[in-house]
């Protein structure tokens, strides 16, 4: 098993959750049960999938828990999209918080491959 806070995947992970929580402050009262806590929820699921497949034996259970991670930043990538669009982003918040979701889904589908390709 790994400790989780080892790994470059949840370290951006966790990254990008601490900029989604601090820049959704800033939204409307009136989403705090609506986008703001959907994209937070999204946003959270990715390093704690990431951190339950650590502590997985089997390889493949490892690739399963990460994959739910990624499906996880296609979600959140979708709500920043729409959180621009409906004016609770500024074009530079959604750009640096879209260059996050990228990396972080960089690095899964780096790790994904590395797990499928040893032997399990």
């Amino acid at each position: 098993m790994t400790d989780f806070r080892q790994l470059k995947e949840w370290d951006k992970a966790h990254e990008l959750t601490v900029a989604v929580y601090k820049t959704t402050r800033e939204f409307p009262e009136s989403e705090i049960l609506g986008l703001t806590q959907q994209i937070r929820l999204a946003c959270s699921t990715i390093p704690i999938k990431i951190a339950q497949g650590s502590h997985k034996d089997e390889k493949q259970e490892q690739v399963d828990f990460l994959n739910l991670a990624l499906d996880a930043t296609i979600e959140v990538e979708y709500l920043l999209l729409l959180c621009y669009e409906m004016e609770y982003l500024q074009i530079s918040d959604y750009d640096r918080l879209v260059s996050s979701v990228v990396e972080v889904k960089e690095v899964l589908e780096v790790a994904i491959a590395k797990l499928k390709n040893t032997n399990f």
